[in-house]
């Protein structure tokens, strides 16, 4: 799913060299890069009625070979009769619009799916690993656009992405939570003794899912939806919701999309596409390290300092482009821009990404945890689409250097959030989860008596250090 999202970084550059046989607009080249996010404004919401109907893992198996052939139908823009019809530019904008449709519908199963089907103890590793395959897909799509053509990338990454995607799930069970949701509980009893390390862990699960449902299916979305008349859910959503905006504002999406642009506008240092190309190493990197720091640290810890990185870094980015604009010689600072950037992956990657889609899942409560994570990534996709919709025109309005500092006052947003605002969910179950929003959103004299009742305090204005 994320090599569509960093194939502009890949084609963009190559059709707009001078002898290139796609000629898009800035405006066409502009949706082109962004209109993914925007599809996942109305898509992520869609998504949640249809895998709480079909499932989370059926979900996928539908639409993954659907995503397939509209990503290799983007090389059909390179045949010659096809040029000649006038149609080339076409197809890639609508090949592109139905791939976004269908990322959008995939993405919140996916993240859904690898929580729920994983042990509390590792719920938090296995769910970042969604970033590290993220970050692969970016890698992939940078790497080939050093050594192939773009219609050459568009027929290969499907094939080598998506089938072995595709295979896997064949052979992997649906998810547990969704069955019990449904009253299919001895579907989900039977995947729960295989993915669970104790038989208290599996009557856990399924005790979580009976006292959130009282009893009846939710598989209907309006089901899901009816629960928000609870304050105490409503609140869950606007965190999760919040996590997703402010990790927009740090402004990841738009430099993974346009990361060949800003290098092409430092005009020194390694050429722009190999140092995407180190940029995207650095992420997979820290994805990978942040996987296993996420079993073993505080959500609000690894935000905390993430987030103190990728604010120094931009501000680091925007005084370099801002030295430029002056006119100054900036050549003995050729080193910075790519220093920046991969300290900006180093804090975003090895903390903020990571941590932010396994917190924003986290703190949801069971019977809201479809419709409110679709809710979630909808503000994740209105910001992120907002972004990099608008970022050649942010560049000629306040500069490039404005775009940086305007990401490092991002940065500096999510910490005041998470230190006033988002409660600490490491080493928390669903159970006290949902007894700690249960508890903010009674009247305070009725707190101190739900202390013993197994929720857990937020300390939402010191770090748990």
């Amino acid at each position: 799913m994320m090599a569509t999202w960093g194939y502009p970084a890949a084609a963009l550059p190559q059709w707009e060299s001078e002898d290139s046989v796609i000629h898009l607009t800035t405006e066409q080249a502009s949706w082109f890069a962004s209109v993914t996010l925007m599809m996942c404004i109305p898509g992520s919401l869609i998504s949640a009625s249809i895998y709480e109907w079909l499932g989370p893992r059926k979900t996928m198996l539908a639409f993954t070979p659907i995503l397939g052939l509209f990503f290799m139908a983007m090389a059909l823009a390179s045949w010659e009769t096809v040029q000649e019809a006038g149609m080339a530019e076409t197809i890639l904008l609508t090949s592109r619009v139905i791939q976004s449709i269908i990322v959008a519908l995939l993405i919140p199963p996916a993240w859904v799916y690898t929580y729920e089907i994983c042990d509390q103890s590792v719920r938090g590793m296995m769910s970042s690993f969604f970033e590290i395959w993220s970050t692969v897909g970016y890698l992939l799509s940078y790497l080939a656009g050093c050594f192939l053509s773009w219609d050459l990338i568009a027929l290969l990454l499907p094939i080598v992405i998506l089938v072995p995607a595709f295979t896997g799930l064949l052979f992997s069970p649906e998810s547990p939570l969704w069955l019990a949701r449904v009253n299919r509980e001895n579907e989900a009893k039977e995947i729960l003794e295989r993915v669970r390390c104790t038989e208290n862990e599996v009557t856990a699960d399924l005790e979580a899912v009976r006292s959130s449902q009282n009893g009846k299916a939710s598989s209907a979305c309006s089901e899901s939806l009816s629960t928000f008349t609870k304050k105490s859910h409503l609140k869950a959503t606007i965190a999760s919701s919040l996590i997703f905006t402010a990790n927009q504002l740090t402004g990841l999406a738009t430099i993974a999309i346009y990361v060949v642009h800003i290098f092409n506008e430092s005009g020194v240092g390694l050429s722009p596409s190999w140092s995407s190309v180190v940029t995207g190493v650095f992420r997979l990197v820290f994805s990978v390290i942040a996987s296993f720091l996420l079993r073993g640290q505080s959500r609000r810890r690894m935000l905390f300092v993430g987030n103190t990185l990728t604010a120094f870094a931009s501000a680091i980015m925007g005084t370099f482009f801002y030295l430029q604009s002056l006119g100054q010689d900036v050549s003995w600072l050729s080193w910075l821009p790519l220093s920046g950037l991969a300290l900006y992956m180093v804090g975003y990657a090895g903390a903020v990404g990571p941590t932010c889609w396994t917190a924003a899942l986290e703190v949801l409560p069971g019977p809201v945890r479809s419709v409110g994570f679709a809710i979630a990534t909808t503000c994740y996709s209105i910001t992120g689409f907002t972004l990099s919709r608008f970022f050649l025109d942010m560049k000629d309005t306040i500069g490039l250097h404005g775009v940086f500092w305007f990401f490092s006052c991002g940065s500096l947003v999510f910490i005041i959030m998470v230190l006033f605002y988002i409660p600490e969910t490491y080493g928390k179950s669903t159970k006290e989860v949902a007894a700690y929003w249960e508890n903010t959103s009674k009247p305070e004299t009725d707190k101190n008596a739900n202390v013993s009742e197994g929720h857990f305090q937020s300390n939402t204005c010191e770090l748990q250090y």
